[in-house]
């Protein structure tokens, strides 16, 4: 497929996606197995954006130490948390990198063993000097961009040495590194694109799918992020996307089909 200029890509879109009816989309997490119906630990990772991370314990020793953390997908795929040098979780990360993050599906079911769950098992490796990584997360998180300043944080990402995916009875399975963390297909620029002409030229779509003020942090082959409220909500694809014309076909579906 031949690849469209970016303005023109976008020139289409304003065409296509501006005044349609209002109706907000649902604002709880949802699985869109129809387009990973072979891949529900990577979609139950991108809908989610905190999980419990465990550690190699330090002060006690050879033990497992857990803490609740928020979380990102970098460029490649892959899990990246945003950590201060002075909490155990980083002293125990500097000393021993092995950790696993895992990710639990929030649903209103009282049966925790009835949800889905995912845990990545890796190596924490120190991210320096990685603007792209550094500004994707806060896109997803705001409030944290001032600990670059203040805080000294750092950023990590894991590694993967294999994903562990439980989704309920008989959906039970271990996930190679390399079908887990799919890289992005598009560029730091090209994304950055998306999300300003989108947050920018199409206010009542993002509005209208978040069921309120809201804006657009991210976008990847399977769906878009929005952030409404200071909550994450994970908009699927029909079919998975690979470059600014599939995306534009996508977003202007999204607009006919879901009014």
């Amino acid at each position: 497929m031949t690849k469209l200029p970016v303005n023109f890509a976008f020139a289409i879109w304003d065409v296509t996606l501006k005044s349609k009816p209002s109706q907000a989309f649902p604002t709880q997490p949802t699985y869109n197995l129809e387009v990973t119906e072979t891949n529900p630990a990577r979609n139950l990772f991108l809908t989610e954006n905190f999980g419990v991370l465990s550690t190699i314990s330090l002060d006690v020793r050879g033990y497992p130490f857990g803490s609740v953390t928020p979380y990102c997908a970098d460029r490649m795929g892959r899990p990246v948390i945003y950590i201060s040098p002075i909490a155990q979780h980083t002293k125990n990360i500097v000393a021993d990198p092995r950790v696993s993050l895992t990710v639990v599906e929030r649903v209103d079911s009282g049966d925790v063993q009835a949800h889905g769950r995912v845990t990545c098992i890796g190596n924490a490796v120190e991210v320096e000097g990685d603007r792209d990584t550094a500004e994707r997360y806060f896109r997803y998180f705001p409030s944290s961009r001032q600990y670059d300043r203040t805080h000294a944080f750092t950023f990590f990402r894991l590694d993967l040495v294999r994903v562990r995916f439980i989704g309920g009875f008989g959906q039970i399975f271990w996930v190679a590194p390399e079908e887990f963390a799919l890289p992005n297909p598009f560029s730091p620029a090209e994304e950055s694109r998306i999300l300003q002409h989108m947050n920018q030229d199409h206010v009542d779509v993002l509005k209208r799918l978040a069921g309120g003020d809201c804006e657009i942090v991210g976008l990847d082959a399977e769906g878009f992020d929005l952030l409404y409220d200071d909550r994450k909500i994970r908009i699927p694809f029909a079919a998975p996307v690979a470059n600014m014309e599939d995306a534009r076909r996508a977003f202007i579906e999204l607009a006919k089909t879901r009014k």
